[in-house]
Parts: structure tokens; sequence; C-alpha cells
């Protein structure tokens, strides 16, 4: 029999020194107390554990209908995503129906719709469909053309 992984050698070491540093007087009020002492805590302690599982319930219960809601809302994103997803695999299949045969582009054409790293630009109009198209980044768009306004001399109006 272990206690708290304590064996009943250990145990009685225990009861010895405590009996040798209390006395044997005050021996059985302390068990008393340390006994009360542990039921106290443990009730408490299921006392919290009754209280928490309470505020989880009543949580839970508010939380109720809120989940109704975002499992329709997850469906119906579910859904719109699997319509786009059907309406571009259409368009793809209508764009290889109408032009089964790619336009094949000279070298010179290749080379001026490419972009620095060697990919096909966002204007390169001789792409295979299904290529890879670069698509420009509306923010660094935005940063050259402040950074072109910026290096322009600035001519200024005078007001009347």
């Amino acid at each position: 029999m272990n206690l708290f992984g304590v064996g009943p050698l250990e145990l009685a070491v225990i009861l010895i020194v405590a009996l040798v540093f209390v006395g044997p007087d005050r021996l059985p009020r302390l068990a008393a107390d340390l006994a009360r002492t542990i039921r106290e805590i443990r009730k408490y302690t299921s006392g919290l554990a009754a209280e928490f599982d309470e505020v989880i319930k009543d949580v839970e219960k508010e939380t109720a209908g809120e989940r109704g809601v975002w499992k329709e809302v997850t469906e119906g994103i579910g859904g719109a995503t699997k319509q786009v997803t059907e309406a571009m695999r259409g368009v793809r299949q209508d764009i290889l129906k109408a032009d089964p045969a790619p336009a094949v582009s000279t070298s010179r054409d290749a080379s001026a719709n490419t972009s620095a790293n060697g990919s096909p630009s966002a204007g390169n109009a001789s792409a295979a469909p299904g290529a890879w198209v670069e698509i420009p980044d509306p923010d660094e768009e935005a940063a050259t053309a402040k950074a072109a306004d910026a290096a322009s001399p600035q001519t200024a109006e005078p007001t009347p």
C-alpha cells in the first residue's frame, strides 16, 4: 500500500520523527489539525471545480446559437468557394475549347514580354492557356509611381 508514493516503512519513519520532534502529547492534536486542513482543501477544490463546470456550461449554453451561425457561415463560404472554383474550371474549359492550339511567339516577342527574372510578364498575351502569368503587385506600382513623382521637378504655379 502506497500513499502518495510513500510506503509503510517510510510512513513509520515519518511518524517516529514527528513523535520525536513534536512530542507524544501534541502529536494527536497535530494529526487532527492536519486531517482537518486536508478536508478543507478538498472541499475548497471540489467547490472550485463545481463552480468552474457551472461557468463552462453557462458559456456553452450562451454560445450554442452562435455555433449554429458559425457553422452556417462556414458551410456558406465552402459552398461559395466550390461554386467559384467550378465556374473558373468551366471558363478554363471554354478557353481551351475555343483555342486548342496556343499561339507560338517568336523569340523577339517572347523576350519583350518577360520580366527581369525571366518569367512571362502580365502583358504577355502569347502565353499558353494554363501557363503561369506574373501579375504585377499594385503596391509596388504605387511605390514606383511615387518615386518617379518625387524625382521629377515640381513646377509650382503662382496663386492669384
